[in-house]
């Protein structure tokens, strides 16, 4: 099934597991506090440092992936964006994209 006219978007959130408490709240104000995969501890480097888990790098992230119509998806990025300038050390990044039924 093609994608290019969906109607539904696959948002990823990607964050330092400090927050991860934060994330899940701005999801349940958001409606959807009970319809997301969430993934944790994810591995990973990027541009706040690495989160490997180990005792040099102790810190870890976790990951969410959630569903929402185009609307609803871009009320969560402004929250998220929102949860960022509160909390800006800590690692969040989010990815939207396109998402079709099969």
């Amino acid at each position: 099934m093609s994608t290019d006219n969906a109607t539904a978007r696959r948002v990823e959130i990607i964050a330092n597991q400090s927050i991860e408490e934060d994330v899940i709240d701005r999801l349940t104000r958001a409606g959807h506090g009970e319809s997301f995969t969430y993934m944790r501890p994810v591995y990973g480097r990027g541009s706040a440092g690495r989160r490997e888990g180990s005792s040099t790098w102790p810190e870890t992230n976790v990951m969410f992936v959630v569903y929402l119509s185009v609307k609803e998806a871009r009320i969560l990025q402004e929250s998220m964006q929102s949860l960022k300038e509160t909390f800006p050390r800590e690692g969040i990044k989010v990815w939207i994209s396109a998402a079709a039924e099969s």
